[in-house]
Order: C-alpha cells, then sequence, then structure tokens
C-alpha cells in the first residue's frame, strides 16, 4: 500500500472525527509531503507503507538538521508523522509508531520582542484611519491576523466590542474592546464603511482590472502583514509585525490587572500554561529590581527580607520549607511580566 494512500485516511480521520480546520489539515499535509519527497529521494521511487520506519524516520530528522532548520520547526515536522503512526497503530496498519524510537529536539523557549504600550499609543496616532482601526483590534482586543481578515461589518457592536470572533479551530466567541478602541472602530465605519452591508468584510482592499473596472474584495491576512510593516518602517521600527500587538496587549493588561486568568480569557488560551509565557522576568524588569540594593533604604531591604529564621539579622536567611505557600504564588497575584523588545 502507498503511504500517501493511507495518510489520505488518517486526513480523513482529521476532517471528520477530530473536526481539524482545513488550515490544520493543508499543515499537516505539507508536513507529509515533504517527508515523502525525502524519502522517495532514498528508495528511488513510490514511497510504501513499508518505508515508513525508525531509521528512515531519524535519517529525515537528521536531513532537516542539516537544512538549518530550527529545533521547533523540526518537532513540527516529527510531531506530524508521530500523530500519523500513532493513527495508524491504532487503526491496526502499524506495529509500532516509528516515532516512538526517536530522541526528538527539545523545545527551546523563544523570547519575543514586544513593543511597549507607549510605542503602541504612537503608533496609533501616527495612522491613517484605516491602519488605526486594523492596529486596535490586533493591540486592544488581542486579535490575531487571521482573525481581523475574517471580520464583517456586522461582527462589529459599537456599544460592546466584536460580537463575534471567528478564533482557531473555528470557535466564534465575543471579544470585549475598551472605549478608546470602539470610538476607532465607530469613526473607521462612519467614515470608510458607511453603507455596507452586514454580510460585508470589516476590512477590503480596492484594486483596478484592464477594463478600468474598480473591483473590491476581503483584504488578506498577506496583505495585512504588508500594511503592519509599512506602519512599522515608517516609525523606524522595521521588525514590527502583526503578531507583536497581541503580546503588546497581553503584557499591558498583566501590568495593569496582575490577574493572568484576565489575560487568558482576553487572549481565548484554552490552556494557562500559554498565557504563563508572559510572565517571565525581563531585563528590565531585572534592571529595575535590583535597584532596590541600595543601603541607605530601609524600605528596600524591608521589601526583599523574606525569611523563616528569627534572632539576628546577620544570619543566613534560609528557604521556607517545602509547601510554604508564599505571597505571588497564585495566578492573580502574579507581578512578573514578559519581555518588551521595541523602543520608541
Amino acid at each position: 500500500m502507498r503511504l500517501s494512500a493511507l495518510f489520505e485516511e488518517f486526513s480523513h480521520f482529521l476532517r471528520v472525527e477530530r473536526k481539524a480546520t482545513p488550515a490544520t489539515i493543508a499543515t499537516y499535509r505539507w508536513c507529509f509531503r515533504d517527508y515523502e519527497a525525502f524519502v522517495m529521494r532514498q528508495v528511488g521511487g513510490t514511497v510504501f507503507v513499508t518505508h515508513f520506519t525508525a531509521e528512515t524516520c531519524r535519517n529525515y530528522q537528521y536531513d532537516l538538521s542539516g537544512r538549518g532548520l530550527k529545533s521547533n520547526t523540526i518537532r513540527v515536522r516529527l510531531a506530524t508523522l508521530g500523530s500519523f503512526g500513532k493513527w495508524a497503530v491504532r487503526r491496526d496498519k502499524l506495529v509500532r509508531n516509528p516515532l516512538d524510537q526517536l530522541t526528538r529536539p527539545r523545545r527551546r523557549s523563544r523570547v519575543p520582542a514586544v513593543p511597549t504600550w507607549k510605542t503602541v499609543q504612537a503608533l496609533l496616532r501616527q495612522c491613517t484611519l484605516r491602519e488605526r482601526a486594523i492596529l486596535t483590534l490586533m493591540a486592544h482586543g488581542g486579535l490575531r491576523r487571521g482573525e481581523v481578515v475574517a471580520l464583517d461589518v456586522g461582527d462589529v457592536a459599537p456599544d460592546f466590542g466584536l460580537r463575534r470572533v471567528k478564533g482557531k479551530g473555528g470557535h466564534e466567541v465575543p471579544v470585549v474592546l475598551p472605549a478608546p478602541a470602539r470610538a476607532i472602530l465607530r469613526e473607521y465605519l462612519a467614515t470608510e464603511r458607511g453603507g455596507a452591508a452586514t454580510t460585508a468584510p470589516l476590512f477590503v482592499v480596492t484594486y483596478k482590472r484592464q477594463s478600468d473596472q474598480r473591483v473590491e474584495r476581503r483584504i488578506s491576512g498577506q496583505r495585512l502583514w504588508k500594511l503592519v510593516k509599512a506602519v512599522g518602517t515608517r516609525a523606524g521600527i522595521p521588525a514590527l509585525h502583526p503578531h507583536a500587538f497581541r503580546h503588546a496587549c497581553a503584557i499591558e493588561l498583566l501590568r495593569r490587572t496582575k490577574n493572568l486568568r484576565v489575560v487568558q480569557e482576553h487572549l481565548r488560551h484554552e490552556d494557562v500554561q500559554t498565557t504563563t509565557g508572559y510572565t517571565k522576568i525581563t531585563q528590565q524588569d531585572v534592571q529595575q529590581a535590583l535597584e532596590t540594593f541600595d543601603n541607605g533604604s530601609r524600605t528596600s531591604s524591608r521589601r526583599w527580607k523574606r525569611s523563616t529564621t528569627t534572632g539576628s539579622e546577620n544570619r543566613i536567611h534560609s528557604p521556607p520549607p517545602r509547601g510554604t505557600k508564599l505571597r505571588g504564588e497564585n495566578h492573580h497575584e502574579i507581578a512578573v511580566v514578559a519581555p518588551t523588545g521595541f523602543a520608541t
């Protein structure tokens, strides 16, 4: 049996039983095609199920590393094959999952470059009305690029925010927006989308055909990416990208509320562990904390001293016993925040 035919059965399983989105299936399919092309070069012909072995997968992993791909990218490629192999074993198509015998690269944490909130506000003041409406949805609403381009005119609720946002996995949820963001959207709707049907795209692009006929269509994710890059270039921040505004939204919300659950709910993260990535201490936070080491400041010494010992202060402060609950351990009390990379 051809391995590609078995993978088509797996794709059907993802679509019907797992309710995977077309984008997810397309990612799985792309990763598999890359593996199939590699094996085809190795065997010099058609790839069969018998070629799906641990040795072949290990050689593929080495090939990915030889191409200079990052470890997280390699993990995604191998995870696709691992899910495929796990499904094949459950369907009695394989005796053993070949990926179980591989040592996959460790996940490496990546510290993203995030604009400060002061920079975000400056960008909003420098933009056109259309650009400002797009950026405020990402900066105040925490919307992803794909969620912004999928919005319709009828999805905007002027007194609330957004009635419907199509998120990951096809989930539709309402999103609350603060008053400044709602004001920007009201102005944008009245100025540039007045009279548009509720089912019309919220953001569009207009172009001319050869017959000089003007055509209007929904903005694409790639076009929105270019728009944000143009805004960043004008402001002297060429590294700016759409997802940076979502990070900035999360960090500023965490700074102000100190409540991780609020951030999780606003960003629509299913797992709170995803949200905890914004609680990493940055060099800026460390620098501010180290400034409290002022020999002449009694307040600073009291702020830093946390000890379970008694008696003279010259004694060594030992850590508290295991299980002792200190202030700041609850999610809603976390005060450390993720990094800010872009400066004004």
